[in-house]
């Protein structure tokens, strides 16, 4: 799905970015979770094949969680960190 989207980008657009959120546990759909499940953000990175973009994390303790993201992308030879 993402490749067919990531055909119609053009440079002058800009890298495209995706909010990520996990969802919590028996709760209602749509609920971010508190923290990030590692195995469905290693999934998610993996869907993504080589195509570029920005990702923006939804989760509750934020910090913790990013720190967490990071960890996992930076085993992935395409990720980039932008701090």
């Amino acid at each position: 799905m993402l490749n067919k989207i990531s055909k119609t980008w053009q440079c002058s657009d800009g890298i495209p970015m995706i909010d990520y959120s996990s969802q919590e546990k028996d709760e209602k759909k749509g609920k971010h979770s508190t923290h990030i499940d590692k195995h469905d953000f290693t999934y998610f990175l993996n869907s993504l094949e080589s195509i570029d973009v920005d990702i923006m994390l939804e989760i509750k303790d934020k910090e913790k969680s990013a720190l967490e993201a990071v960890s996992i992308a930076e085993k992935y030879p395409t990720f980039k960190s932008s701090s």
